[in-house]
């Protein structure tokens, strides 16, 4: 990873996203910004449910600042996604990847889908 692009949102489509999220390093967290309901129907494997409105509040334990965090909301448009995004620039965040066409693109992408509930802590 470029240290000259820290602070930096980026954005990228769902087929580059199951790409990178083969391999381990750098370390990176996914975040799922929707509705936990919405996320206990199906999820991206691994994937934290945390609302846009926590992540204002605080950043959730366990998360490091320094690792690579996608954000997924809903579907294209889906404004929890940029304001989650924003949230964790404000806690000291300097690697957010966001999908900006959410869970509706990364099943259209064929991307892997897990059910059941894990909130953030």
């Amino acid at each position: 990873m470029d240290p000259h692009y820290d602070g930096v949102i980026f954005q990228t489509h769902a087929a580059e996203m199951i790409r990178r999220l083969r391999t381990s390093f750098p370390a990176y967290r996914v975040l799922d910004v929707r509705s936990s309901g919405d996320f206990a129907a199906g999820h991206i494997p691994g994937a934290l449910c945390v609302s846009a409105e926590q992540l204002e509040l605080k950043m959730p334990a366990g998360l490091d600042g320094g690792s690579e965090l996608f954000v997924i909301g809903a579907k294209l448009g889906d404004p929890a996604i940029r304001q989650a995004s924003l949230a964790l620039m404000a806690h000291g965040a300097r690697r957010i990847v966001e999908l900006p066409g959410g869970m509706a693109e990364w099943q259209e992408a064929a991307g892997e889908i897990e059910t059941g509930a894990q909130q953030a802590a």
